[in-house]
């Protein structure tokens, strides 16, 4: 009978016991709960995390039965709360210029969003992860850290794939790079997305120093190409320029002609005015347009560099009237 009484004992004994422990814990992540509402109410962000995390933590290892009511409605505020405050943390962090540590705090937003169902702070957090991203990127990019921007705004595009400002600030730094490749690649995929207006322009400017590049080596057929494709991107004095020398070059005297009256309509006090009247003539000439030929030659016999030419087309080979 004594051993029975004293193994009633020793179990009453435990269950006071746990109880007492139980309660210890209750308190304890209540505190903690507490402390981290005052961390937050002083903006200490890192000590708030800290103080909601450690009592969720400790919540969570107790039974239903011994957190009760109070310890349920602390479980919950908690699960809302962390997600709230990381989310708080990295846009203040952002608009102080922190824009690394910020993007950590927003990533870890949307983690704990996620883990904990709360989908407006997911969906807000996934919103301005790109954002920041883009923002970071920019700054290297403006900073003259080419590569470690086009590297910041490969991050962009790996989470939002169709964010056409990474597209295009990419293809300027890898333009500044001389790497026509990816700049054109870049610009490519921009025009893509919607950037219908500075992309292109971006593109023709890559293919006319491509042509003007050529003409040092008077490699005609490369000087056309490049000029024509900068012009289907965006048509420019200087690419019908480039379009109508090769072109006569080349014989392809239709595309010359269309192409030298645009630049010299473009600006008919150029400098360069003769040499572009002189090509009119030959290649108007070599359709046999004599008429053509014959108005734009005498135009050029008080011309210092074409009189010679000019006076021998106009007096002798086509005697022009």
């Amino acid at each position: 009978m004594k051993k029975i009484k004293s193994f009633l004992a020793i179990c009453l004994v435990t269950i006071l016991t746990f109880g007492s422990v139980a309660a210890q814990d209750m308190q304890s992540a209540t505190d903690l709960f507490n402390a981290g509402g005052k961390a937050l109410s002083e903006s200490n962000y890192v000590a708030a995390i800290e103080s909601f995390n450690k009592s969720l933590k400790m919540l969570e290892t107790l039974s239903a039965e011994d957190r009760a009511e109070e310890g349920d409605a602390m479980i919950k505020e908690c699960k809302g709360i962390i997600p709230q405050i990381h989310l708080r943390y990295g846009k203040e962090l952002a608009t102080s210029g922190d824009v690394d540590v910020s993007i950590v705090q927003i990533k870890l937003a949307a983690e704990t969003a996620t883990k904990y169902e709360q989908p407006d702070v997911v969906e807000e957090a996934n919103m301005l992860i790109p954002q920041l991203l883009l923002a970071n990127a920019t700054n290297l990019l403006n900073e003259g850290k080419l590569p470690e921007s086009i590297a910041g705004f490969k991050k962009v595009i790996a989470v939002d794939a169709k964010n056409v400002d990474a597209y295009f600030r990419m293809g300027v730094a890898e333009s500044r790079l001389e790497n026509e490749a990816g700049a054109l690649a870049a610009f490519e995929k921009a025009i893509q997305l919607g950037e219908t207006e500075v992309a292109p322009r971006q593109i023709a400017v890559i293919y006319l120093k491509r042509s003007a590049a050529a003409t040092r080596t008077k490699n005609w057929a490369e000087v056309f190409a490049n000029a024509k494709k900068s012009n289907e991107y965006n048509e420019s004095p200087q690419g019908n320029k480039l379009v109508g020398l090769a072109g006569v070059q080349l014989k392809k005297y239709d595309e010359a002609i269309a192409a030298l009256e645009s630049y010299y309509a473009s600006d008919p006090n150029a400098s360069d005015k003769n040499g572009t009247i002189y090509n009119l003539a030959v290649a108007y000439e070599a359709k046999g347009n004599n008429a053509k030929a014959c108005g734009y030659y005498k135009q050029l016999l008080n011309d210092a560099t074409y009189k010679q030419i000019a006076e021998y087309k106009v007096k002798t080979q086509l005697k022009c009237n």
